[in-house]
């Protein structure tokens, strides 16, 4: 918290320093703070900060990947499969041991990734139900969901 309120100083102070107020110095006192924190991580103590901004970039970068890999399947899926072999399944999987903003996050990625939604979370927090709309093989949707969009959740939240 504390390095975060020094990249936002570090952003504010570039502000001021500007002839003109725009998003545009304020965004790029942010990265000047930030490279500053991660330049001298060890001295200001902002090592986890700065692992945590990174893991969260590299989350967005994985999640548009994931996005726009769904999409081209999904195309792929409605256009050129029949009908009768999309092979549509309600599966489970298991969040046990995420908390609940963590469950929530995943929850969304998981909807906002086309062809499947979240379609129950469990009262105690250990399971979601999903849809999947083509799901030949369950246990490789839930391998690609622990390699992909949990694992990168869990790289910036923990």
């Amino acid at each position: 918290m504390k390095a975060f309120l020094l990249n936002l100083v570090v952003a504010a102070i570039w502000v001021l320093l500007q002839a003109e107020t725009t998003f545009f110095a304020f965004a790029t006192g942010l990265g000047l703070g930030f490279a500053m924190l991660a330049l001298f991580r060890d001295v200001l103590g902002s090592r986890d900060y700065v692992r945590r901004v990174l893991a969260a970039a590299a989350f967005l970068l994985l999640f548009t990947k994931e996005f726009l890999t769904s999409c081209w399947q999904l195309i792929g899926a409605i256009l050129w499969t029949p009908a009768d072999q999309l092979c549509p399944r309600i599966i489970t999987y298991d969040i046990s041991g995420l908390s609940r903003v963590e469950a929530l996050l995943l929850s969304h990625c998981i909807s906002l990734t086309p062809g499947t939604t979240t379609v129950d979370i469990s009262p105690d927090l250990k399971r979601f139900t999903l849809h999947v709309l083509a799901c030949r093989d369950p246990e490789a949707v839930r391998a690609t969901l622990d390699r992909t969009l949990r694992r990168g959740i869990l790289a910036f939240t923990r």
